[in-house]
């Protein structure tokens, strides 16, 4: 689970994760890791060293002044510092092992398309809230601070990019809004780990990210980990609602796909069912399942059954007993009646 704390300049931000912190949760600091890799990374050192000149440094330490310059000048050397910068910071956030991450410029950077969160929560503030504590902070202008304000994205905007808000006016209750957070992720995280879809034309499966009122959010569970919507028109259906077919009853399928992991010890399958024969498939099936259907389950069924298999074994999943539990009534189809 990933999930990122963004918010403008003056809206409280490290008030929040300090609440956090009092938690037991360690927030990853983009602004603080990005000026201890600048210091020293030597991949950094040297991409700056490129763009800037030697004068970016003295000696080991970053000339800030010297490279705000440099930024200043235009939009396109800010986005060449963010290309040096923001892989290295990505990747040190990622090594952290740490699941919440703090960055004020998540969107205006572009740093959201280089890590996938799960959520994203904004801390807002109304503005003149937000210019009283700049103010006081850096003992700077309202000018000033307004104009510190108006390079970020508007408050409005960032907020329509993040699925949940923490108003810190000052006024609400921080904690109580926490919580809140916490009741839907940790509710969320039950309904995500039991939803695994296939979706009708698309190859592979996927993993609910997030419900709407006209669509889902699903991500592949390749490699590419790559988000996109689902319709109410496309037919998607949860592993979870899947059986098959025997001489007796219908078998769910997470204990057919537990007796695959059980036959190849966790591993991948042994048979190429890609290209073996329609009687060595349905032979090495019936050490599966022994009185499964031979009428009504096809060559084509196993094939995929065999290739879903496959694709949550490279994903890790292997507990699937736990990962295809029953949805209890709720199919994913129920969008269309919202």
């Amino acid at each position: 689970m990933r999930i990122a704390i963004t918010g403008g300049i003056g809206s409280g931000k490290s008030y929040v994760c300090r609440r956090l912190n009092a938690r037991g949760i360690e927030v990853y600091d983009c602004d603080d890791a990005a000026k201890r890799l600048m210091r020293n990374s030597r991949q950094i050192r040297e991409g700056l060293i490129r763009l800037v000149g030697e004068k970016v440094y003295d000696g080991e330490e970053l000339c800030k002044p010297v490279l705000a310059q440099f930024l200043l000048l235009s939009e396109q050397n800010k986005q060449a510092v963010n290309a040096v910068v923001h892989p290295a910071v990505a990747a040190d956030y990622l090594a952290s092992g740490k699941e919440w991450m703090e960055s004020a410029i998540l969107f205006d950077s572009g740093f959201d398309r280089r890590i996938k969160f799960d959520y994203v929560v904004c801390v807002t503030a109304p503005l003149e809230v937000r210019i009283s504590r700049v103010m006081a902070r850096d003992g700077i202008t309202r000018e000033k601070t307004l104009e510190w304000i108006g390079r970020q994205l508007p408050q409005e905007e960032v907020l329509r990019h993040c699925q949940f808000e923490i108003v810190n006016d000052g006024q609400q209750d921080i904690d109580k809004q926490i919580d809140k957070i916490f009741n839907i992720i940790n509710n969320n995280k039950t309904k995500m780990v039991q939803t695994i879809l296939s979706i009708a034309g698309k190859p592979g499966l996927y993993k609910l990210v997030s419900r709407g009122k006209m669509n889902l959010i699903v991500e592949a569970l390749d490699e590419t980990h790559k988000r996109m919507p689902a319709f109410a028109t496309d037919r998607v259906t949860s592993l979870a609602d899947i059986a098959m077919f025997t001489e007796t009853e219908d078998i769910p399928l997470m204990k057919v796909l537990a007796n695959i992991r059980d036959k190849e010890e966790g591993k991948e399958c042994s048979i190429n069912f890609k290209k073996c024969s329609s009687k060595e498939l349905r032979e090495y099936f019936g050490e599966i399942l022994p009185d499964f259907d031979r009428d009504r389950v096809h060559d084509s069924d196993i094939k995929k059954l065999f290739s879903w298999y496959n694709i949550l074994v490279k994903a890790g999943i292997t507990d699937f007993e736990e990962a295809l539990a029953p949805t209890e009534g709720e199919n994913v189809d129920s969008r269309k009646e919202q």
